[in-house]
């Protein structure tokens, strides 16, 4: 097709296509803006309870470690079972306070350990072994023994309200 002479003086009339500026990501929209508040209050929620669980746990890391201490420092199996009942002890005032935990003795102390920390599997020989130091002749069976310091380990760290 041939281009006449009028058409090719409006041709040459037009101008180039004129492209406008990319759009800048400043300032935000308020969907973006709200994103990232939103997402800002979730990251420092979540920092906040990581390290208030942190803190929170910290005696029971501490415990932990003198209970490891004590044990290796104690000679005879009933210097063991007194130290694992005294940090059992120590431990459940430092959580479920004086008034709950200091009364209990003998099955109620036992029942308590139980109920604090129900999926950790209790020795059946637990209250026996516990009141042993009343005894004068106490015959210790060392896997019974280890198998109360295990729990004694496990209830420490794992015990819940």
């Amino acid at each position: 097709m041939a281009v006449t002479p009028e058409v090719q003086a409006l041709l040459n009339q037009m101008q180039d296509i004129i492209v406008p500026d990319a759009v800048g990501w400043w300032p935000l929209s308020f969907s973006l803006a709200s994103m990232i508040i939103g997402l800002t209050a979730i990251l420092i929620g979540i920092f906040w309870a990581i390290n208030r669980s942190h803190q929170d746990n910290l005696y029971r890391r501490e415990a932990q470690s003198l209970f490891n201490e004590a044990i290796q420092q104690a000679s005879t199996p009933q210097q063991k079972i007194e130290v694992a009942n005294s940090f059992l002890k120590q431990v459940s005032i430092t959580h479920y306070g004086r008034k709950t935990v200091a009364k209990l003795t003998g099955k109620d102390w036992v029942d308590f350990l139980k109920s604090t920390a129900s999926y950790i599997d209790q020795p059946e020989h637990l209250a026996k072994y516990f009141n042993a130091h009343y005894q004068a002749n106490f015959n210790f069976n060392m896997d019974k023994l280890e198998a109360i310091l295990e729990y004694s380990q496990k209830w420490i760290k794992g015990h819940h309200k």
